[in-house]
């Protein structure tokens, strides 16, 4: 994991490019020298996927275009899950799953280590009813930093212990420097922008995909005149609203009593 480094499926190095059955795997987010870190992989596919196990972790999916069937093993929880743009889905630790009849499917697979590490021990809370998928405009917006929204797909309330999954909303001229107090993968659904840390601006675009660490100021800039949508998997599960400005004040929408 390079924290606040770009990258995109059509850059990356043949390296970081496999195959699984008929989907091109682009390994986005590595875990790196990080232990228990999260990753990312962007799924291209158009036929049948080999199976997937999530030992050891959950796997937090999106879709970002295209369809697909999701077969689930090692469970009796909504084990066939038929996705298009804006499905999410929540693969629980100890399963497997495969992609089945794949049209253009472009997907993102977030892993999320479970309990048996310390870190993901420590930061586990309880949750509630187990939803095996959401799709995205179902649910109410909040809002975040500056005149961003958010709508919450996974968190306690639906079943994910270790993390939160939102889409944000980020109007013209984007959010201004901040920082989380958590781990973070960035995707970028729709749009273009820029992604600003320290001095370093990078370009954004649909599917750029980045990870932010604990503490890191940074910004993304919305210079266009739609709204830039991305999607964003934290841990610890939390508000997507919990950020703070270079001064440390709360941003509008957060409060540390919440």
């Amino acid at each position: 994991m390079e924290p606040g480094k770009v990258f995109n499926a059509r850059t990356l190095s043949s390296e970081d490019v496999s195959m699984r059955g008929q989907a091109q795997c682009f390994a986005l987010i590595k875990s790196g020298t990080y232990a228990e870190g999260m990753t990312a992989t962007e799924i291209h596919l158009t036929g049948n996927a080999s199976p997937k196990g999530s030992t050891g972790c959950d796997t937090l999916i999106f879709v970002r275009s295209g369809s697909a069937s999701l077969e689930i093993i090692g469970s009796d929880i909504d084990n066939s899950v038929k996705v298009s743009a804006g499905s999410a889905v929540h693969i629980k630790s100890g399963e497997s799953f495969f992609w089945a009849h794949g049209n253009e499917l472009v997907a993102l697979e977030v892993t999320i280590p479970d309990t048996t590490g310390p870190y993901a021990r420590k930061q586990a809370k309880e949750v509630s009813t187990f939803k095996r998928s959401i799709v995205q405009g179902d649910s109410l917006k909040g809002d975040a930093t500056g005149d961003r929204q958010f709508e919450v797909l996974f968190d306690t309330t639906s079943g994910s212990s270790g993390a939160t999954m939102f889409i944000g909303f980020i109007p013209p001229s984007g959010a201004p420097a901040h920082y989380h107090l958590y781990d973070e993968i960035c995707h970028i659904v729709r749009g273009t922008g820029e992604f600003k840390v320290g001095d370093e601006i990078q370009p954004l675009s649909e599917g750029s995909t980045f990870a932010v660490v604990p503490r890191l100021l940074h910004s993304v800039i919305n210079n266009t005149t739609e709204d830039l949508w991305i999607l964003g998997i934290f841990r610890p599960e939390g508000s997507p609203a919990a950020a703070y400005y270079p001064d440390g004040k709360p941003a509008p929408g957060y409060s540390e009593l919440n």
